[in-house]
């Protein structure tokens, strides 16, 4: 019923571009920096709109997502809004004009993201949510995350057995991200009235915001027994921070990632464990739900990607140069 869904797609185009969302006219391999991947005649296109490709753990979802459409007649076109959600936008508006059949898509901002997923769903073109739930999730198929809930709590458990209870730890978190709150709900659920959070610090998820942070708070608290940096890039911070107080080297040091710069972290004793995710699953279980849903299939709302502790004692067995 309606209009095709070419046409829709182009009327759609004018649509974002009146809303302040401008550039669905724009090449394909222009000013939008879209890259495809996959088989060059394919009948089955995906947009892939990560929140930033300056992050491995995007190219890793990226890599898993072409590692499921190999051999198929599917191709990839991914986009890099760098950490913008207005640029992202504009992108997904150039995706729809160039007649994407599914997005996957994984927001900078959970509600600054609602013009693109109305464009998307005006198209009839659905929309794979991974990594961070977006607010509306009528407006998506389904979303496909880690367990971030448990990464959170394996950090809690691993830690109560390292410490004694009521030792002073500090939490360097990123609360703009939901799947940063869930990492620390899921450690304070665990932790309970265990452990004294003496500093709750907005890191941005940052390694370089986290390093000033973990330096205040390693000056005003000095009996710190350690930091849960809610990702590995502000645990990482932490760990560069610590490494200028060699008085407090036995300050434990706890990620969420699993990426390769906090395993080898780990690997050389500066970090103590991460509540490690899969981002190739990830890529290649939303990769599958896009083909489904484009297939007539029905796909659970949440597909969630198991989350698993890393430490000295397992690091080798996943390996440094990549993600697992």
């Amino acid at each position: 019923m309606g209009f095709p869904k070419k046409m829709m797609a182009a009327m759609c185009a004018v649509i974002l571009g009146a809303a302040g969302l401008a550039g669905c006219g724009s090449s394909t391999n222009g000013s939008s920096g879209t890259k495809t991947t996959g088989n060059s005649n394919a009948k089955i296109k995906l947009g892939y709109v990560p929140s930033t490709m300056n992050n491995p753990f995007w190219q890793a979802i990226l890599d898993g997502v072409n590692e499921q459409i190999e051999g198929k007649s599917v191709s990839v076109q991914s986009v890099d809004p760098q950490a913008d959600q207005a640029k992202m936008n504009d992108m997904v508006g150039d995706l729809i004009a160039s007649g994407v059949d599914a997005i996957i898509l994984g927001p900078y901002d959970t509600t600054g993201v609602q013009p693109a997923l109305q464009a998307a769903a005006d198209a009839n073109i659905p929309v794979i949510n991974i990594d961070t739930p977006v607010d509306d999730q009528d407006l998506v198929k389904t979303v496909v995350a880690s367990d971030n809930g448990k990464a959170g709590s394996l950090v809690a458990e691993d830690m109560m057995k390292k410490l004694k209870k009521g030792s002073d730890v500090a939490v360097v978190n990123c609360p703009a991200g939901q799947a940063c709150i869930d990492r620390l709900n899921g450690f304070k659920k665990t932790a309970g009235d265990y452990f004294n959070i003496v500093q709750e610090l907005d890191g941005k998820g940052e390694l370089s915001t986290s390093l000033t942070l973990t330096e205040d708070i390693l000056q005003s608290n000095p009996n710190v027994k350690a930091i849960f940096g809610v990702n590995d890039p502000m645990a990482l911070g932490a760990v560069q921070a610590l490494a200028a107080h060699p008085e407090m080297s036995d300050v434990l040091v706890y990620g969420v990632d699993g990426s390769p710069d906090g395993k080898k972290a780990i690997k050389d004793g500066t970090m103590t464990g991460t509540g490690a995710q899969s981002p190739e699953q990830i890529g290649k279980k939303a990769a599958q739900a896009a083909l489904d849903v484009l297939d007539g299939k029905t796909v659970d709302k949440n597909i969630v990607v198991d989350t698993f502790l890393i430490d000295k004692s397992n690091v080798d067995q996943y390996g440094t140069d990549g993600w697992q």
